[in-house]
C-alpha cells in the first residue's frame, strides 16, 4: 500500500531532485562469455542543463539477460547504477526485441542523497544495412526515488539507436534522447562500447 500511494501522490510532491538515468542499451544480448566496456558523456537539457559523464561495464547472464554497472559524475555531483536486463522475446524475422530493465542505485544531487529504483519496459528491432547493423530501441523508465524529505516517482520517454559499423570490430556506437514526462531530466547522450572476451582483452 505504501508503495501504490508514493505512486500516485508522489507526482504531485515538489522535489530539487530528479531522474536522469539513460537507458543506453537495446535489447541486443551479449553472448555468454563476452562483455563490453562503456563511456557515455550526457547533456542535460532542462532543468538547469548540465552535463553528465558515465562508464559502464556489461557482462552476460545468460542467452536472455545481462548486466551493468556504471558509475559517473557532473550536474549530478555523483552516481552508481546496478541493473539486470531480461529479454524473454528475442528479435526474430519481423518480431522485434522486448523485455525490460530493472535496476538500482545511489547518487547525489546537489544537497540531495538519492537511492533509486527503476523499472524500465524496452523494447528494439535490429535492421541490417550495407554499412552495418543499426538497432534502434525504446523504453519508459520509471524511477522511484527516495529521498530524506520525501518519495516519489519520475517517469521519460527514451529514443535512442546502436550502430555496429561494418568495419569496426573493436567499438560500437549510440546516440539517445530522454524526454521529461514527469520529474525527469531531458537529455541527449552518446556513448561508444568496446566488447571484449576475458582471456583476449580489449581489442583482441
Amino acid at each position: 500500500m505504501n508503495f501504490a500511494k508514493y505512486f500516485v501522490f508522489g507526482l504531485f510532491l515538489t522535489s530539487q531532485a530528479h531522474a536522469y538515468l539513460s537507458i543506453a542499451e537495446s535489447g541486443e544480448l551479449l553472448a555468454p562469455g563476452k562483455y563490453q566496456v562503456g563511456v557515455e558523456p550526457q547533456l542535460l537539457t532542462n532543468k538547469g542543463n548540465g552535463a553528465n559523464f558515465n562508464v559502464f561495464f556489461d557482462t552476460a547472464l545468460s542467452d536472455s539477460s545481462s548486466a551493468r554497472i556504471s558509475m559517473g559524475a557532473g550536474a549530478v555531483d555523483f552516481n552508481t547504477f546496478a541493473s539486470v536486463k531480461w529479454i524473454p522475446i528475442p528479435d526474430v524475422d519481423n518480431q522485434p526485441a522486448m523485455g525490460l530493465r530493472a535496476g538500482a542505485g545511489i547518487a547525489r544531487d546537489e544537497d540531495e542523497n538519492l537511492i533509486q529504483f527503476q523499472f524500465a519496459p524496452l523494447v528494439s528491432k535490429r535492421f541490417d544495412t550495407e554499412y552495418g547493423l543499426t538497432v534502434p530501441y525504446l523504453a519508459v523508465p520509471f524511477t522511484f526515488l527516495n529521498t530524506k524529505d520525501e518519495n516519489f516517482v519520475a517517469s521519460n520517454l527514451a529514443l535512442g539507436s546502436e550502430f555496429h559499423y561494418v568495419d569496426w570490430k573493436e567499438v560500437n556506437m549510440g546516440a539517445e534522447v530522454g524526454i521529461d514526462l514527469n520529474k525527469s531530466y531531458s537529455y541527449i547522450s552518446l556513448y561508444l562500447t568496446f566488447p571484449f572476451e576475458s582471456h583476449k582483452g580489449f581489442g583482441k
